[in-house]
């Protein structure tokens, strides 16, 4: 992976984090004082994010990208199963946003309400990210598809009719 696409990894983790941030933060407005008192990233309920947590964000958002980086890099990794790649990553991802949780305090460690939204939140990111990826794969499989569909048109002598 390249610099861009680190950067472009990072950038879409970052911004899927903070549209999942925003939109609790609109769900549990009506709790504003409550949430201000137990919760880091909400302690602007319903008006914005702080700096200091969207640094924390980014630096997450960094942290998956690179570990996103190891577990589908060839250089580490190159007979893993697919399947077995996105389950270890997705755990690894999870364990970090857990430990960043606790880290950074987004809630109290010992409430059990935070940590079943933190689960909630994760697996809402999570079918959101494989949904997008799913797209993604989809798009590009009939792209190939069609290139490859024109390529073996020509080798047997007949010209695309698209052309």
């Amino acid at each position: 992976m390249d610099n861009k696409r680190i950067i472009s990894s990072t950038a879409e983790v970052f911004t899927l984090s903070l549209v999942l941030v925003s939109v609790f933060n609109l769900i549990l407005s009506g709790d504003a004082e409550e949430l201000r008192k137990v919760s880091q990233l909400f302690a602007l309920c319903g008006e914005g994010i702080s700096f200091k947590a969207l640094a924390e964000l980014l630096a997450l958002s960094f942290g998956i990208s690179a570990v996103r980086y190891v577990w589908f890099s060839e250089r580490f990794f190159k007979n893993m199963l697919m399947v077995n790649r996105i389950t270890f990553m997705l755990t690894s991802v999870f364990v970090m946003a857990g430990i960043s949780a606790v880290i950074f305090g987004w809630f109290p460690a010992d409430m059990w309400q935070a940590w079943l939204g933190f689960v909630l939140s994760f697996g809402v990111g999570t079918a959101v990210s494989f949904g997008a990826m799913t797209i993604r794969i989809k798009t590009e499989s009939r792209k190939y598809q069609s290139r490859l569909d024109i390529f073996q048109n020509a080798c047997n002598g007949k010209e695309d009719e698209n052309e």
